[in-house]
């Protein structure tokens, strides 16, 4: 049985039972945001850590690490 995290029991406590869907949306909006805002953090964390620099993390994107299948 999954068991829910203490952020998870939080946000349940903070709201009625029944939102609108323009609620919804807003709390999944402020939430996508809160997870973007972690991972930018980390992200800067860890380039710092290892001294990337942002050329070479903009060049990642146009990679692939793909096993070619013959």
């Amino acid at each position: 049985m999954n068991t829910l995290s203490n952020a998870q029991l939080e946000i349940i406590k903070m709201f009625e039972p029944n939102q609108s869907e323009e609620e919804l949306r807003e709390l999944k909006e402020a939430l996508s945001q809160f997870l973007a805002k972690k991972l930018a953090r980390e992200l800067l964390k860890e380039s710092q850590e290892k001294g990337y620099t942002p050329e070479q993390i903009d060049s990642w994107k146009d990679e692939h690490f793909r096993t070619p299948y013959k």
